[in-house]
């Protein structure tokens, strides 16, 4: 069972990406995440339906690449 994200127990973890060289962390809060880069204090708040719009956006755009892709391979197989 996963672990529930309330307000009293906001989970912290550093990553194994990097950003211009700086390990990034990311917390988890109930509504929404926040991703900084380890030792700076600039951090960036993210919602998580606006994280699952941008996968599906990037799910679609894949898709369609594929579908060009095909489309043109077509084309170029019956001349």
């Amino acid at each position: 069972m996963p672990t529930l994200i309330t307000a009293a127990r906001i989970l912290k973890r550093e990553t194994a990406s990097t950003y211009r060289g700086r390990p990034l962390v990311i917390e988890l809060h109930p509504g929404y995440l926040t991703l900084r880069q380890k030792g700076k204090r600039s951090q960036v708040k993210v919602d998580y339906a606006a994280c699952l719009e941008l996968g599906y956006k990037i799910l679609d755009r894949a898709a369609r690449a594929e579908k060009l892709k095909q489309k043109l391979e077509r084309k170029k197989s019956k001349r």
